[in-house]
């Protein structure tokens, strides 16, 4: 499969993914205890908020029996008022972004360049617990991948998922939330403002093409937006509390937490593709589960692949 095919919502961010999310499995690294696939030990990450495993989207049994509950799921995307709440539309052809994220006892900072071939910068600093995770990875050309990092991943590791999913669900969170505060297209952002947006009946749904996280209602969002130092750009600083979900997408009664997303992002025109100078030295080369030979640079990678 193609990274383009493995990653269907970048030219939309979160267009696409629900269903897929939803019939494959949960990454163990994004919930609270589980260890990363083909680990023995869990993860430094706890994650805010737990990683929710939900239905598997209506997928038959054995024998054409279809087991799943009748009527609408409240935490899958949709367009009833029933459904949960997902990021759609012109909020998520961002070409950048800057965040940080705050939570009792977890940190983190995740940064995004995304091309028009859906080619993919990201990098990710987490501390949770008083442990650090961390790592760059580029998305190359259809089928290549370089990634760097200080983890060690067992040999059958799905690094993509692992490397990718958290930078990707924050995004589509942040996306979510900056449209439904501005209830207008990012142009409208021409000066400080505050923004606020929250429901008492439903879910919102961050997804990465395998995993999905759950923010559970009652939730209420506030904060501000102005624009960025560079056009196009548009700063934020937003606080959101929400009740948090178990493993299987249960709400936690009598329970709030509170998230906090601080940044910047960009509305410019994407590149059409990643600078071929972007430095890879010290980077795994990989096409598909192939090794590729180390290289100097995104163009050196490419001539590399045949891409």
């Amino acid at each position: 499969m193609g990274l383009r095919a493995f990653f269907p919502f970048l030219p939309l961010l979160a267009c696409a993914v629900a269903a897929f999310a939803v019939s494959a499995p949960v990454l163990g690294q994004l919930a609270p205890d589980g260890p990363l696939p083909g680990s023995a030990s869990p993860p430094p990450r706890p994650g805010p908020p737990p990683v929710a495993e939900l239905p598997r989207g209506g997928l038959p049994a054995p024998g054409n029996l279809d087991l799943t509950l009748p009527g609408i799921d409240p935490r899958q995307c949709g367009p009833s008022p029933h459904a949960a709440l997902c990021a759609k539309g012109r909020w998520t052809h961002f070409s950048t972004l800057d965040v940080r994220v705050q939570a009792p006892g977890f940190e983190a900072t995740y940064v995004l360049e995304i091309a028009q071939n859906s080619e993919v910068h990201a990098t990710y600093r987490e501390t949770a617990r008083g442990k650090t995770r961390g790592g760059e990875i580029v998305l190359v050309g259809e089928e290549g991948f370089a990634f760097r990092t200080r983890e060690k991943f067992p040999p059958d590791a799905p690094v993509v998922d692992i490397m990718t999913s958290a930078p990707i669900i924050t995004a589509e969170l942040v996306a979510f939330l900056l449209d439904q505060g501005v209830i207008g297209p990012p142009a409208d952002v021409t000066a400080a403002r505050t923004i606020e947006a929250g429901s008492t009946t439903q879910f919102i749904r961050a997804s990465a093409p395998n995993a999905a996280t759950l923010y559970g209602p009652p939730w209420r969002m506030t904060g501000s937006v102005r624009p960025g130092a560079r056009a196009g750009g548009i700063a934020f600083s937003l606080r959101l509390a929400y009740r948090p979900v178990d493993s299987k997408g249960k709400l936690l009664a009598g329970r709030t937490d509170t998230l906090k997303l601080d940044g910047t992002v960009s509305y410019t025109p994407r590149r059409g593709t990643l600078p071929d100078t972007l430095d890879l030295t010290g980077f795994t080369l990989m096409r598909g589960d192939q090794p590729v030979p180390p290289q100097g640079t995104v163009g050196d990678a490419r001539k590399a692949m045949g891409s």
